[in-house]
């Protein structure tokens, strides 16, 4: 296994334990105990850290090391209203999509629907950020594009969150399908209402989810 691959692989070991809860926000990570739990040395987990500090989801504190990133509830409100607004001018400026892009969109929603009633989070999840790839790139806004992928890397653990039930799975994939069916009839007005109200939805969805696991 080259270095690059391995640590590629350290990057997605350690974002599925992010997403799923077993790394919580705030917490510090050991690089002695994962480097035996991941059965990899501190070179490519450190590098590993990095990567992922980059992304938003890891920070690195002085005198204590890298730690799961952790957001206030006024950065996640900050971190929303980007997301809307930057969604928002995507959503504006696309071009309508041919039937080979609508049949994209609906086999990655098809592949979500069947992770639903399964343990696949992770999977549900990337496949989910797959699909909203695909829609931005409509757009020719390129650098927005990249913008609102980085906004939605920063707060990606948090809405991680609203996945973890297979009801609201079951609503992202039903949300899913509004979008494609109002960029099939090239509806524009319907198109930003459905997505806006799939945002919302995510927003309380995740809220829902953290409120409970604070209770």
């Amino acid at each position: 296994m080259s270095a690059r691959v391995g640590t590629e692989r350290i990057i997605a070991e350690l974002r599925k334990l992010i997403l799923l809860g077993e790394l919580l926000p705030g917490e510090q990570l050991r690089q002695e105990e994962l480097s035996q739990r991941l059965g990899v040395s501190r070179v490519p987990l450190r590098e590993a850290f990095l990567v992922l500090a980059n992304q938003g989801l890891l920070a690195h504190r002085p005198n204590q090391g890298f730690v799961v990133a952790k957001r206030t509830a006024f950065e996640l409100s900050q971190l929303h209203m980007l997301h809307t607004l930057l969604e928002t001018e995507l959503n504006s400026s696309i071009h309508w999509p041919d039937e080979t892009a609508l049949e994209n969109l609906r086999n990655l929603n098809a592949e979500m629907a069947e992770k639903v009633d399964t343990s696949e989070v992770v999977e549900f999840i990337d496949l989910n950020h797959k699909f909203h790839l695909s829609v931005w790139r409509l757009s020719p806004l390129n650098l927005v594009i990249a913008e609102v992928e980085r906004v939605w890397a920063l707060s990606d653990a948090y809405f991680a969150s609203n996945y973890a039930s297979p009801e609201r799975r079951g609503h992202a994939v039903e949300h899913h399908a509004h979008i494609i069916d109002a960029l099939q009839a090239q509806d524009m007005a319907l198109f930003q209402k459905v997505s806006a109200e799939h945002r919302d939805d995510t927003r309380g969805g995740a809220d829902a989810a953290l409120t409970r696991g604070r209770a």
